[in-house]
């Protein structure tokens, strides 16, 4: 049967590809210790829990509006206002995961000939969305000596370029946890004001996992004239262990959230209706609910970076939010490996610890591990990466 050449354009993502092998060697009784989930290991809070529990007993479990319950986005509105921002609920959509808010976002503002930038390293579905809706993305090197992020000189030349009519922007990063400083982003805003045709999908998905506060730093709280340009993208996986769940939402000017909700009524309709009364149980909590977690992933980092950092010829940069480092490996690719690839399967089947490389990520050679796991876990992981190596 012949496949479209939509698809072609694309591959799998890699980062669920090393997930999924270190799970097949687990059930096969190896003992592997994996560092590639992207995802918190607590389980979702109890009354988020039981708000869906009661949902169910009392037959909410029929279809919802597709842009998702009245109640939930007007819940989402209001949140909004801890980062200073005013939001209406007509401007808010839920979708089945933060990646579907981004994908619906990605079909109906990009088509053919449109260039879209996306800063390196990058989340692993950026460029395939931006290519499944027909336009190019135009990667732009960041490197670790920039603390990874973008810069507004590198932001005015790629502006140049008259067909480049989109940024995307990833604060606190995955994979890096780089977060960009309300001053960095005031200052990639006044680049963006001069360009009114560039719109900015804005990937918030880890700003509560803040380690210098309780939320980082909003693009548009930053810069409110950017509101008309920004599509801001964020969810429950994440903040409030929920990743099974399937709960994202995507904050913007009514007509997007408009498009984007007709758009989802011809694909998957609402997000699920009785996950969708979690959610909004989700967002009555009060921040020790989020705290507790964030001080335990604090700690990790700390332990984690670390133990990396003692590895011979390794450096490691503190993330400054999510709970992933990102460490160089570059001083291993080259005589012993030819590529970061080859040295995440060696460390996999060797070593018995599973890592996602960097060029997944469009940064060769650096390695990506979460510490959404135990202290023991990150210990013996990073022991066996180090024995490994020599």
């Amino acid at each position: 049967m012949r496949l479209s050449d939509r698809i072609s354009r694309v591959q799998p993502s890699p980062t669920l590809a090393i997930t999924a092998k270190a799970k097949a060697l687990k059930a096969a009784g190896v003992d592997v210790v994996s560092f590639g989930a992207g995802e918190p290991d607590f389980n979702t809070p109890a009354p988020i829990c039981e708000a869906a529990k009661a949902a169910i007993d009392a037959g909410k479990t029929k279809y919802t509006p597709a842009s998702g319950l009245g109640e939930l986005r007007a819940a989402i509105a209001a949140d909004y206002a801890l980062r200073g921002r005013e939001v209406t609920a007509a401007q808010t959509i839920v979708c089945v995961g933060g990646k579907h808010a981004l994908y619906n976002a990605s079909q109906v503002l990009f088509q053919e000939g449109d260039k879209v930038i996306v800063p390196a390293p990058y989340w692993v579905s950026y460029p395939a969305q931006i290519l499944l809706a027909g336009a190019e993305p135009v990667i732009i090197d960041c490197p670790a000596s920039a603390g990874f992020k973008l810069t507004p000189t590198q932001l005015a030349e790629a502006l140049e370029d008259e067909a480049v009519n989109a940024l995307v922007l990833c604060s606190p990063s995955n994979p890096t946890g780089s977060v960009y400083t309300a001053e960095e982003l005031a200052a990639l805003g006044e680049v963006l004001l001069k360009h009114e045709r560039v719109r900015v999908l804005y990937d918030a998905m880890y700003d509560r996992l803040y380690y210098d506060g309780a939320i980082a730093p909003d693009l548009v709280a930053a810069v409110p004239a950017l509101d008309a340009q920004t599509i801001t993208f964020n969810g429950f996986s994440k903040t409030y262990a929920m990743t099974g769940w399937r709960l994202g939402y995507a904050i913007g000017p009514e007509a997007v959230i408009a498009a984007m909700g007709k758009l989802q009524s011809q694909s998957t309709s609402n997000a699920t209706s009785f996950a969708q009364y979690g959610a909004i149980e989700a967002l009555k909590m009060g921040e020790d609910a989020i705290s507790e977690m964030r001080e335990t992933f604090r700690g990790r980092r700390e332990l984690l970076v670390g133990l990396l950092n003692a590895i011979p010829c390794v450096e490691c940069e503190t993330p400054e939010g999510a709970f992933y480092a990102f460490p160089d490996f570059n001083a291993y690719i080259g005589e012993r490996f030819e590529d970061d690839l080859a040295l995440a399967n060696y460390l996999l089947e060797e070593a018995k610890v599973a890592l996602v490389p960097g060029s997944a990520f469009g940064a060769p050679g650096f390695m990506r591990l979460s510490y959404a796991t135990g202290d023991d876990v990150i210990v013996e992981g990073v022991r066996r990466i180090r024995e490994a190596l020599g």
